[in-house]
């Protein structure tokens, strides 16, 4: 689905970003260009004239500026349609960039600042039609000012890449093959399905997993699915993926009260339907927020479902029917 949507939102913009629609390709592979690190600019094989946008020849830049690196670890790169920089961790862990502009590769000093993130080989990312990236991050932001891609740590080590605008819209990600991360929309159960098993993970014990819905605005930043899981005693893992950004996680000191439970146990057709059925079944008509939760009390043999909407509660079993005295 995300190759369609890519393939698609690149000819829908090619006028408006006057970019060319090509279809992603592997990364392009470029022979090693010797350089390093000195104080004194070196000339890039990439003709200054060239549009970074062009396919293929981000992914030849970013190349010569990981050679330029001299096998430091690198932890961020961002890219224009003119430029592109190289951030990598020099000795005594100071951050140190590499910029190409107009054809130039030049050493720049970042500063004093110690850094803490995860490193990554930019190689291994694809580059080699960032046209298309910004195609369809134009369609899904609604903004082509100053954009910019940026592959750096999302969260956790996690690391993707991004496409942002300036004045900031919202965030547009990929994954590291260039595949749209999609927009979910928790109100359609196949996206509500492919929420869950974002924040599942490969955990297939978990204290409590939820989704918050407002289905009057079923792309704003409150609606989430979530998944609770014991990492070591005493700290509980929430994994979260909202509808617009990928997962990411948070923690918190807490000895859980709930039994963990088996995952698949959850059935995202019935919470689905209880998120569109819960307002006219508790009475609450003009509801638009819906809460769901999934947990096993300790004295439970089994989990339950709690469904909220306008203050209101319905206690349900696995299979949504009503718990008259839960």
């Amino acid at each position: 689905m995300a190759r369609r949507l890519t393939l698609i939102a690149a000819s829908v913009l090619a006028v408006a970003v006057a970019l060319s629609a090509c279809s992603v390709s592997a990364p392009a592979r470029t022979p090693s260009v010797p350089a390093s690190a000195s104080a004194l600019p070196s000339p890039s094989a990439i003709p200054a004239d060239h549009d970074l946008l062009s396919p293929g020849l981000a992914q030849q830049v970013v190349a010569e500026l990981v050679a330029a690196a001299d096998g430091k670890p690198v932890v961020r790169v961002v890219i224009s349609r003119t430029q592109a920089r190289l951030t990598y961790i020099d000795d005594g862990d100071r951050p140190r960039s590499m910029v190409w502009i107009a054809g130039i590769i030049t050493p720049s000093d970042d500063g004093t600042d110690l850094v803490a993130a995860t490193s990554f080989n930019p190689n291994t990312f694809n580059l080699s039609n960032i046209a298309e990236l910004f195609s369809v991050a134009a369609l899904l932001s609604g903004s082509v000012e100053r954009q910019e891609l940026q592959i750096n740590e999302y969260d956790h080590k996690q690391v993707l890449m991004t496409v942002t605008t300036s004045p900031e819209s919202s965030t547009v990600f990929f994954d590291r093959n260039g595949d749209l991360i999609p927009r979910l929309d928790f109100s359609l159960e196949e996206n509500l399905a492919a929420g869950l098993e974002s924040v599942y993970g490969t955990r297939m014990l978990i204290q409590e997993a939820g989704v918050t819905i407002d289905s009057a605005n079923p792309m704003g930043t409150g609606n989430q699915v979530w998944a609770d899981v014991v990492t070591v005693p005493g700290v509980v893992e929430r994994r979260i993926r909202t509808a617009t950004v990928p997962m990411f996680q948070t923690q918190r000191r807490e000895a859980p009260t709930n039994q963990p439970f088996d995952r698949s146990l959850i059935d995202p057709a019935v919470i689905n339907e209880l998120i569109r059925t819960a307002p006219e079944q508790l009475e609450q008509p003009d509801a638009t927020t819906v809460t769901v939760r999934v947990n096993q009390p300790a004295t439970a043999d089994e989990p339950r479902i709690t469904v909220d909407a306008g203050g209101a509660k319905l206690v349900t079993d696995l299979a949504g029917t009503k718990i008259e005295n839960p």
